[in-house]
């Protein structure tokens, strides 16, 4: 990916070498004026139950002036965990961090965490090996609201295979989800960075039903998976 004039990159302390082993995971978080709640949010990844090598951050500080960029600078410098750090002027919306993170991520699989969510220590692990287990597209772990609602009807029991017609899967539409990252890079896929709402609806939405008839999508048409997983908003 060729920097734009308007960004900067930090590479933190446990980044890999150009000969280092795809990751399963790149957790793609877009932060603007995300303090305090981003400490939250990194920590939880760096409880994940899945090992540090398994995964990658990259993190796309989106404009901030509350010392968001900053923090994910001291973060990188010291966490095991490969990350990456871009710094660009504020793009308006959470699109366009969303695009440049997943840009630049190499991961089996990508998980775009907001910078105001934190994940349950499990969850990658869980996810990645429904997902692996499964061989389906995407994978919903379940969600639990944090002083706010949350969606409630799909989370009833663990299925491998959901058919998108007949589920609920439908009327979960946020970004955070697993994501096969072969799925976006054969669909061209990203967020609309026109929208400053409904991206990831539109996003979420392409992925179900183009990714239902690719060829790695094995069984019953229009089908996803989600795993007994929690991820906190």
């Amino acid at each position: 990916m060729v920097m734009d004039a308007n960004e900067t990159e930090t590479r933190g302390s446990g980044t890999a070498g150009p000969d280092a082993a795809e990751p399963d995971v790149s957790i793609v978080i877009g932060a603007y004026e995300a303090m305090p709640y981003l400490i939250r949010c990194l920590e939880s990844v760096e409880e994940q139950t899945l090992a540090a090598d398994r995964m990658e951050i990259v993190a796309v500080d989106d404009g901030s002036t509350d010392g968001t960029g900053e923090y994910l600078d001291s973060f990188a410098a010291r966490t095991a965990i490969p990350m990456r750090v871009v710094h660009q002027a504020n793009s308006g919306g959470p699109s366009g961090p969303r695009n440049v993170g997943l840009g630049l991520a190499r991961g089996r699989y990508v998980f775009f965490l907001d910078a105001d969510d934190y994940f349950g220590p499990e969850a990658l692990e869980r996810m990645v090996a429904m997902g692996d287990r499964a061989g389906t597209d995407v994978v919903l772990g379940k969600i639990v609201g944090v002083n706010r609602g949350a969606a409630k009807s799909m989370w009833k029991e663990t299925v491998e295979r959901a058919d998108l017609y007949r589920s609920n899967v439908k009327f979960t539409l946020s970004a955070q989800k697993l994501f096969r990252r072969a799925l976006l890079q054969r669909l061209g896929m990203s967020f609309d960075e026109k929208l400053r709402t409904g991206e990831d609806a539109l996003f979420t939405m392409e992925a179900y039903l183009r990714g239902a008839a690719s060829p790695s999508w094995r069984t019953t048409p229009a089908t996803t998976s989600w795993a007994g997983t929690t991820a906190s908003t």
